[in-house]
């Protein structure tokens, strides 16, 4: 104001030098329109010490809880393993709230992108997934982290994570199985009271579009729900999601089931061996079950040790019945031919025998008895 104040007694005395005293009615003063703070003088302000902000409270301190809403971008899903039945894969984990205390006018941006360490200065929801089983963030070339707040307060957290989780699998069907995995999203410490999830309404769960998987198909349709847990300390959010991944058939028909299948035919090569080359079809026999005992023991090799029979088990157990009855056979026509043999000749000698005692009992006349 007093900035003002040499400025109005120079237009006072120029309109009573020029005799126009109304004149000066006309004459507008400038009016000055205060800076834009700097971002740091903001930031210290929004949430630095000076502010009064607590990341230890969260918003709406005994109030109602706060909702949260999640969606996920995978990135990359793959390295699905059997005997440990678990599953790895790449996601941007996006989680978003309301933090009022984060609010503000004074900037004339939007929005605000804040580097990660910010982080520390703000509440932070406490999620985890429940059905972890190994996980790590990235660091390279910086951390994969996102701040983003909003002028009505309203907080953006992202980051990228590759995490390994555990999938029971069902496989009474292998290798024609469809398998579905589950990841769950859970709060540690605050209960119901104070924190809720939900998934976003639009696009809650995105897969790159060049996402490829070796063995399985990742199918279109994926399971949203709710796994509110119970425990002795309280009831606490949970969200899950269910992929559901079909097998191909490809790589098992290729390496087991055309093998195999080969390895049947051959064994039936024996019944057109002559059955008096022993050697060739013993032979024969014992390789085709020594190589369908050693493929059931390799289709086994990267599956768990389960204690109900799988497909692949039945299919592989039927080939090396066909096999082994195949050596059987020859044992049992050999056997066979053998008696069949042993009776001819001994019916043979029987006949002789019985030639040599006609002969005995009723002798032939000499010439001379005649």
């Amino acid at each position: 104001m007093l900035s003002l104040v040499p400025w109005m007694v120079w237009v006072s005395s120029v309109c009573f030098l020029q005799g126009r005293p109304g004149s000066c009615k006309e004459i507008k003063l400038p009016i000055r329109v205060g800076k834009a703070p700097s971002p740091s003088d903001f930031l210290d302000k929004l949430m630095g010490r000076t502010s009064g902000y607590d990341a230890r409270i969260r918003p709406n301190f005994k109030g109602p809880p706060v909702n949260v809403t999640i969606n996920l971008f995978i990135n990359s899903f793959g390295s699905i393993t059997e005997t440990t039945m678990d599953y790895r894969l790449n996601v941007f984990l996006r989680q978003q709230w309301n933090d009022p205390r984060l609010a503000y006018k004074e900037y004339p941006d939007d929005s605000l992108d804040l580097d990660p360490s910010m982080l520390d200065s703000i509440w932070k929801p406490d999620l985890f997934f429940a059905n972890e089983k190994g996980a790590n963030f990235h660091e390279v070339t910086t951390d994969n982290k996102l701040l983003r707040i909003f002028q009505d307060g309203n907080v953006l957290y992202s980051i990228r994570l590759t995490l390994i989780l555990s999938c029971p699998m069902d496989l009474m069907n292998f290798p024609m199985d469809i398998q579905t995995c589950s990841m769950q999203l859970e709060s540690f410490g605050y209960t119901m009271n104070d924190l809720c999830f939900q998934w976003l309404d639009i696009g809650p769960v995105q897969v790159a579009d060049d996402l490829m998987l070796p063995q399985f198909v990742l199918k279109e349709e994926k399971d949203l729900g709710y796994c509110t847990k119970h425990y002795n300390t309280g009831k606490f959010a949970c969200i899950e999601v269910k992929f559901h991944l079909e097998r191909q058939m490809g790589y098992y028909l290729i390496q087991m089931y055309i093998p195999s299948l080969l390895t049947v035919i051959l064994s039936w090569v024996s019944f057109w061996i002559n059955m008096d080359a022993a050697p060739a079809r013993v032979g024969l026999g014992i390789t085709t079950v020594l190589t369908m005992t050693t493929q059931s023991s390799g289709s086994r090799a990267s599956l768990p040790k389960v204690s109900y029979v799988k497909a692949i088990d039945i299919w592989m157990a039927v080939c090396l019945l066909f096999v082994f009855a195949a050596l059987l056979e020859y044992a049992a026509v050999n056997f066979v031919s053998r008696q069949h043999k042993e009776f001819f000749r001994l019916r043979k000698r029987i006949k002789e025998q019985q030639r040599q005692r006609t002969v005995e009992a009723h002798p032939t006349p000499s010439p001379r008895q005649m």
